[in-house]
């Protein structure tokens, strides 16, 4: 599914990256518990604007949702927490953080709209 959003995304963004999070590193919530998104998508603005937009994505098949609701709170609770915020790290390294719902085949076109709104697009 982002394979085909890929060259519409570069009509708004420079620089565009998906990448497999393969146990390089740990999101936690507030009990402790350690999450690996299985991908983290980056985009950095065009138009010599410094800011990346880092996203986190879990696909995940319907029978296992329920079981790892808590991980997709946990995504939830990134995009509204950081909603609006961005995270300067100086040396023109700003970030927006987001989490999307999970994805999954039958579930596409509610994560579509999530990214959408989460990258205030209207359609890509």
């Amino acid at each position: 599914m982002l394979d085909r959003q890929i060259d519409k995304l570069g009509n708004s963004y420079a620089k565009i990256y998906l990448i497999r999070n393969e146990r390089h590193f740990k999101i936690f919530d507030t009990k402790g518990q350690a999450f690996e998104p299985d991908f983290v998508l980056f985009l950095q603005e065009k138009e010599g604007k410094v800011l990346t937009y880092q996203l986190f994505i879990e696909p995940k098949g319907k029978y296992l949702k329920e079981h790892d609701q808590w991980k997709q709170d946990l995504l939830k609770d990134i995009t509204n927490q950081f909603a609006g915020r961005i995270i300067d790290f100086g040396e023109n390294q700003k970030y927006r953080l987001i989490g999307v719902p999970f994805y999954n085949n039958q579930d596409e076109n509610i994560f579509k709209q999530s990214l959408y709104e989460a990258l205030q697009v209207k359609s890509l």
